[in-house]
């Protein structure tokens, strides 16, 4: 289930942006939601957003102009990030990629920020056009 093979590379990569290290052990998630082409999947995420994340942090600190990149709650920047890679490489079409990320804001962070993220994303879109 590609939602939450999404789910599993948006822990793995807060997890990245906390610790700075990460690995490719999906042992802790539920396996019997996983496939494996759900790991191929979660592991080509996360690994194309921490290969793309330099690249991504200048876009979001643009985008971003009342907040500092410093300042944005690292769940949250995962989970532009995630969207940002996917909409870059056409994984996904826009619209879904802004809308599981916004679901993963509203799951995991604030109530403030399903806004935030939605509103950097919606940029990002627009900006590519």
């Amino acid at each position: 289930m590609r939602s939450y093979a999404r789910e599993v590379a948006y822990c793995k990569l807060y997890s990245y942006l906390i610790s700075g290290n990460t690995d490719d052990d999906l042992s802790q998630f539920e396996a019997d939601k996983l496939t494996d082409e759900d790991k191929r999947f979660a592991l080509d995420l996360l690994h194309g957003v921490i290969d793309g994340k330099p690249a991504f942090d200048v876009v979001v600190a643009e985008l971003s102009k009342s907040y500092k990149l410093s300042r944005i709650y690292r769940l949250d920047l995962a989970a532009i990030e995630l969207a940002m890679y996917e909409i870059s490489r056409g994984i996904t079409p826009a619209p879904v990629a802004i809308n599981e990320a916004t679901g993963l804001a509203k799951k995991y962070s604030t109530e403030k920020s399903v806004s935030f993220v939605n509103g950097i994303l919606a940029a990002y879109q627009r900006s590519l056009s």
